[in-house]
């Protein structure tokens, strides 16, 4: 950054803050008096954790705190390791549309448009690196945080051959080189390329099958190739079928996504032709298959995004029935126990696996969870599940999932047991050693599709409702210059707003606005010592308070919180 840039910086950082106590805060830490569950080396009912560098680097009953580090009094708290989203898609850019349909060999398609020989296929990209692609937003950022989620195995979620996943930190600004570990494994399913082939299942299934034996022929070209160059034609430089070869040979996990029964055996029959280390995503119908998934020894990721009673399929239970799935309350009401029980019946027939929220929003996972353990499923399973399995799927066990000495610092800090009580409450989290402060739920926020509900301010946005945020607003925001006060004046109409942001520094309009729900989103653009800046506030409404980020381009990404002046 030039001494220009630096200086504006300074400046900038003199315009927008975040109020005391949220703003993210590294460096070393001693927190004191908690109740730790370790997850691997039991529960210390009253002891110390000492992080520095984001790194544990202490933990026990009888730690010493030392003389550099901020105390955190957690008396009458518990603080867990964070938990590990395995089925997230944070941070990804839209899939584009595919405007054509491969017409040769199976992974020559795939790799085409790395190559310029024609259109990317989205969803047939054995070699898609995650990692490059990641630009997450902060407010998704913060809504998994605020459940606990502390890190996110992420990869797209449709296609045949999807992409090579990446384990990435949930901090507020995450980088390539900020990722936990990538590529972790291949991720597949069976979704066509709509309009193209292959479009149907059978065309999936059979580009699949083409494509992992064009990969084993592949690797072994290249390794005689490597043996003995000398009289032998140099076989393609073919990045699909590249990526694909350890995958092919077991050497690396396949991540399969599959819910569903049928979709479950399909892939155990695939994994046994080709000898792959398949681990299955979803899994949400692990009910019925539970002894061949024991027997296959492999770990699974089950969902807790349960489907609805008429989702249910299965042709051993759907035949068992006298009437159809959504013929009567008692169907789906044993539908109900069934998909609620699946962990705790994938437990009892010694399947191993993680707990994911599937398509969940953040605020409903935890819900689920307490029902896994409502229908059966232990609690200190489910904790488990929740992290060192997790962890351990991810590859990453030796880093994250646990509470030792040497583990990276990703913990949830919690006022009653967010697991199995309603009422419990996740106070902040660590991530990377950076302790971040949670956003308390609104009131309302739950059950999927009721929507966040506002708390009972004026201007409070019920489920579906669009927040109302006309008036003086009182923001503060924190940047590395320290925090300053701004007045942001606010006018509405219908889904628009526009208005004024002034403080020491500047006073700009605001350029454009527009509401979603809760959300605003806002442009400003100002000039600071002669220089312009263009900053994208976004916030979360909760009547008369506001919480988000604002972005300022190179300057980095500040939170700012606001309050709105009684008129």
């Amino acid at each position: 950054m030039s001494r220009a840039a630096v200086r504006l910086a300074g400046a900038l950082a003199l315009s927008v803050s975040v109020a005391p106590g949220v703003a993210a805060q590294g460096g070393t830490w001693a927190l004191t008096n908690a109740r730790i569950e370790t997850v691997t080396r039991g529960v210390i009912e009253r002891g110390t954790i000492v992080i520095r560098n984001g790194l544990i680097v202490a933990v026990g009953a009888g730690v010493e705190v030392p003389p550099d580090a901020r105390v955190l009094d957690l008396s009458g708290r518990t603080i867990m390791p964070g938990f590990i989203d395995l089925t997230s898609t944070l941070g990804l850019p839209a899939a584009a549309q595919p405007t054509g349909g491969p017409g040769g060999g199976a992974a020559a398609a795939a790799s085409a448009g790395q190559q310029g020989q024609g259109p990317r296929f989205v969803g047939l990209e054995p070699h898609r690196v995650v990692a490059d692609e990641l630009r997450p937003q902060a407010a998704d950022v913060r809504a998994a945080r605020d459940a606990g989620i502390t890190a996110a195995l992420v990869a797209p979620n449709r296609g045949a051959f999807r992409g090579l996943s990446a384990l990435v930190p949930l901090r507020d600004s995450v980088r390539r080189e900020d990722v936990v570990r990538t590529p972790v494994g291949l991720h597949m399913g069976f979704q066509g390329t709509p309009g193209s082939y292959p479009a149907t299942l059978l065309g999936v299934i059979a580009y699949q099958r083409q494509a992992f034996y064009d990969a084993r022929r592949h690797g072994l070209l290249l390794e005689r190739y490597r043996q003995n160059p000398r009289g032998m034609e140099r076989p393609p430089n073919d990045p699909a079928l590249n990526a694909l070869v350890p995958y092919a040979r077991g050497e690396a996990p396949v991540f399969f996504a599959a819910d569903r029964e049928d979709e479950i055996r399909r892939v155990l029959s695939i994994a046994r032709e080709f000898g792959l280390d398949a681990r299955i995503v979803g899994a949400t119908e692990a009910f019925r298959v539970a002894p061949e998934l024991a027997a296959w020894r492999r770990p699974v990721v089950i969902s807790v995004d349960f489907p609805r009673a008429a989702q249910v399929t299965g042709w051993e239970y759907r035949y068992s029935m006298q009437r159809p799935l959504n013929d009567s309350a008692a169907a789906d009401s044993q539908v109900t126990r069934l998909v609620e029980g699946n962990a705790a019946a994938a437990m009892r027939a010694g399947v191993r696996f993680a707990l994911a929220p599937g398509g969940l929003r953040p605020n409903e996972f935890l819900a689920n969870v307490r029902r896994a353990v409502a229908a059966g499923l232990p609690r200190d399973s489910a904790l488990a599940a929740l992290t060192i399995r997790a962890a351990e799927i991810a590859g990453a066990n030796q880093q994250l999932g646990s509470i030792e000495e040497g583990k990276i610092a990703n913990l949830v800090v919690a006022r009653g047991d967010p697991l199995s009580s309603d009422s419990a409450r996740i106070q902040m989290v660590f991530v990377d050693g950076i302790r971040y402060e949670t956003t308390p739920p609104a009131a309302g926020a739950g059950a999927r599709g009721a929507g966040a509900g506002g708390g009972g301010g004026r201007g409070a946005a019920a489920a579906g409702e669009m927040a109302q945020i006309a008036g003086t607003w009182i923001t503060v925001t924190a940047t590395p210059g320290g925090e300053v006060t701004s007045n942001m004046t606010l006018t509405q109409s219908g889904n628009s707003c526009s208005g004024q942001l002034a403080n020491e520094m500047f006073n700009a309009p605001i350029t454009s606005c527009e509401i979603s729900g809760r959300t605003v989103t806002m442009t400003v653009t100002a000039t600071i010592q002669g220089q312009t800046v263009t900053m994208t506030m976004r916030g979360e409404v909760d009547g008369d308070r506001m919480r988000g980020t604002i972005s300022a381009g190179e300057f980095g990404e500040m939170r700012f919180t606001g309050e709105r002046r009684p008129q």
